[in-house]
């Protein structure tokens, strides 16, 4: 019998951290506005996926971790250079960089379906 999880803790833990940021991530962005809304909900399936060792997941939470990462750049206008704009980059840059570590990528690359 196949088991389904939220955290797969027998995952590296760059991929277990992944996935942790990308519920927080996911829930952060639900109530940033109608914009990071729909990022945000496609965030939780992909680190579903993910603790459950789908491929398509790895590839969803990357993309949606890239548009996070593009979408607070285009704040660069509002907030320019400052302190503040590189604490509002300072997660989707840490999801994007768990998620795309060489441990991450050989263990989706061998491990997941």
């Amino acid at each position: 019998m196949e088991t389904r999880r939220w955290i797969n803790r027998y995952q590296p833990q760059t991929l277990v951290s992944g996935t942790v940021l990308l519920y927080i991530e996911g829930l952060f962005n639900l109530v940033r506005g109608p914009g990071l809304m729909v990022l945000g909900l496609v965030m939780f399936p992909a680190a579903y996926g993910i603790a459950n060792d789908r491929r398509w997941a790895w590839r969803l939470g990357v993309g949606a971790a890239a548009l996070a990462v593009l979408s607070r750049l285009a704040g660069v206008g509002t907030y320019g250079f400052s302190p503040t704009m590189l604490l509002i980059l300072v997660f989707p840059v840490a999801l994007l960089a768990l998620l795309v570590h060489p441990t991450s990528r050989e263990h989706q690359r061998i491990w997941f379906n």
